[in-house]
């Protein structure tokens, strides 16, 4: 999916997440992510206007089961190299 927008490593940080599952064979389903948003409210507007028409018009025999932005707190999160 591609969502524009870019925040560096720092706080926290909103990623988009999709679960689409095929029409046809309800358990072939798979996960669709974008890029990093600094605030939720950006990151569910992202995911209406441009996330959600991309995956509409590259599947369109897929059906959206459900959407959510991901909070990603990294000032808690341990990142090991």
């Amino acid at each position: 999916m591609q969502l524009t927008g870019q925040t560096k490593l720092s706080g926290k940080m909103w990623t988009p997440l999709v679960l689409m599952c095929s029409m046809y064979v309800s358990t072939e389903c798979t996960t669709y992510g974008g890029p990093v948003f600094k605030s939720e409210a950006v990151c569910y507007e992202q995911i209406q206007k441009v996330g959600l028409p991309y995956l509409k018009q590259k599947f369109p025999s897929g059906r959206i089961l459900q959407i959510k932005c991901v909070n990603w707190n990294v000032n808690k999160t341990r990142i090991d190299t």
